[in-house]
């Protein structure tokens, strides 16, 4: 089994999201079986305007990223992907890799079940295991099926 561990940059992400939504990439993490890094927790108005902006969001303002809590980050949402070398031997993001993505998902989702925290993947917005039916295909994306936190 691969040891894999967080680099600071994804630390500071998970440190701005829901505690236990941030368990679920820790979790997935700590199996060994797939590196992966975090794109996002919390995201600014700005932030979530250029995601709108670069298709990557249906909402310029009140996102699941954007969420806070006695006026701390506290996103309900987690942006993720896989780590790994790319063709070109660089170590790297394989953004078109669906596939390491949806490997990635799954985990995400059996992690949420085995902690006990509910969530939504954005591969499968429905979650009724169909992936083909979605509008927006967010692979590298999980939140918290019932946010609890105030904005």
């Amino acid at each position: 089994m691969a040891v894999f561990t967080f680099g600071e940059r994804s630390l500071a992400k998970l440190s701005t999201a829901d505690t236990e939504l941030a368990e679920i990439p820790k979790y997935v993490l700590a199996q060994g079986v797939f590196d992966l890094t975090i794109v996002w927790g919390w995201r600014s108005d700005q932030q979530q305007m250029d995601a709108f902006l670069a298709g990557n969001s249906k909402k310029k303002t009140g996102s699941f990223h954007q969420v806070t809590k006695d006026g701390q980050p506290w996103a309900q949402a987690i942006d993720f992907a896989p780590w790994c070398k790319l063709p070109d031997g660089s170590m790297g993001i394989p953004w078109k890799d669906t596939h390491a993505f949806a490997v990635l998902g799954g985990m995400m989702i059996a992690a949420g079940e085995y902690l006990g925290v509910p969530i939504v993947y954005g591969g499968d917005w429905d979650m009724d295991g169909t992936t083909t039916d979605q509008t927006l295909m967010d692979w590298g994306h999980i939140q918290k099926r019932n946010p609890d936190a105030s904005t």
